[in-house]
C-alpha cells in the first residue's frame, strides 16, 4: 500500500468547503470521486485544513492511500484532466506510512486578501473583499501583532465548532500593504472555526475606527466575543501553505 502526498489548489466560491457533505458539491468530494475513477478503487483522502465553504486554497496538503504502481508524475497528469477547472493537483510524491495531512502539520499559513477601492469588481472580488473606505493600517498592525502567541482563543472561535480545546499557538500576524492591496498574513499550529475571518472581520473595524487597537486583545483576554464583530466574508480567505517537521519527508526511492 503506497501512502502518497498531494498539494492542490482550488477556487472555493463554488464548493460548499473542503470537507465531504452528502448531497452538496464539495473539494474532498470531487477528488476523491474522480482519484477512484483514475484508480479504479475507493479513495479516502485526508485533507491538512478543513476550509469553509467559499475559502481557496493554493497550498492545500492532502493524502491517500493506494495499491496502483502508477508513477507520481503520471498521477499529476492524469488528475488534471479530470478534475474540473476550479481545483487542480500542483504536486505529488509519494511519502512514509505514518504521514497523516493533518495531524503531522506542524503549522497551517491563511492569507486574507483586502483591495481598496470605491467601486465593486467582478473579477478580484472573487478573491478578495473590496473595501471602499481608507483603512488606518497602522492600527490594524498593532491589533494583529498583540494576539500573537499562546492564547485561548474562544473569542475568536464561531459557534458550531466540536474542537476539545480552544488554545492555540498564533505564530504570525502580519498586515501589509502594497498599493491598493492589503494582506493580512496568519500563521498557526491550527486554528478554531472560522478564527482567521473572526480575526480579520475585528482589525477592520480597527481599520475603520469602529474598534480601539486594544479591543481585540481585551476580547481575548477576556474569552468572550465582543459585540457587532462578524467573521469577514470567504472570498478573501485563502490557505496558502501547510508546514511540515524534517522527520515527515517524503520517502527516499
Amino acid at each position: 500500500m503506497r501512502n502518497l502526498k498531494l498539494v492542490v489548489e482550488y477556487d472555493g466560491t463554488d464548493f460548499h468547503g473542503f470537507q465531504r457533505q452528502r448531497q452538496l458539491r464539495t473539494v474532498q468530494g470531487v477528488l476523491e470521486e474522480r482519484f477512484a475513477a483514475l484508480l479504479g478503487e475507493p479513495i479516502r483522502i485526508t485533507g491538512a485544513g478543513r476550509t469553509d465553504a467559499g475559502v481557496h486554497a493554493s497550498g492545500q496538503v492532502v493524502n491517500f492511500r493506494t495499491t496502483r504502481p502508477i508513477k507520481t508524475e503520471q498521477i499529476v497528469k492524469a488528475l488534471n484532466a479530470a478534475l474540473p477547472r476550479d481545483v487542480k493537483v500542483q504536486r505529488c510524491e509519494e511519502v512514509e506510512e505514518a504521514f497523516h495531512a493533518r495531524r503531522c502539520a506542524s503549522s497551517r499559513t491563511y492569507r486574507y486578501t483586502l483591495v481598496q477601492r470605491p467601486t465593486p469588481s467582478p473579477l478580484l472580488g472573487r478573491f478578495a473583499l473590496i473595501v471602499p473606505e481608507r483603512l488606518n493600517l497602522s492600527a490594524m498592525q498593532r491589533a494583529g501583532k498583540a494576539l500573537v502567541g499562546r492564547h485561548d482563543f474562544r473569542a475568536f472561535q464561531a459557534s458550531g465548532s466540536e474542537t476539545m480545546t480552544t488554545e492555540r499557538t498564533l505564530m504570525r500576524l502580519d498586515c501589509q500593504r502594497e498599493g491598493t492591496r492589503i494582506e493580512i498574513t496568519a500563521e498557526a499550529d491550527s486554528f478554531l472555526y472560522q478564527m482567521v475571518r473572526i480575526i480579520v472581520g475585528a482589525m477592520l473595524q480597527v481599520g475603520r475606527g469602529q474598534l480601539s487597537t486594544s479591543a481585540p486583545v481585551n476580547a481575548l483576554n477576556k474569552g468572550e466575543r465582543f459585540p457587532k464583530c462578524p467573521p469577514a466574508p470567504a472570498c478573501g480567505l485563502s490557505l496558502v501553505k501547510v508546514s511540515y517537521s524534517e522527520g515527515d519527508l517524503p520517502a527516499s526511492g
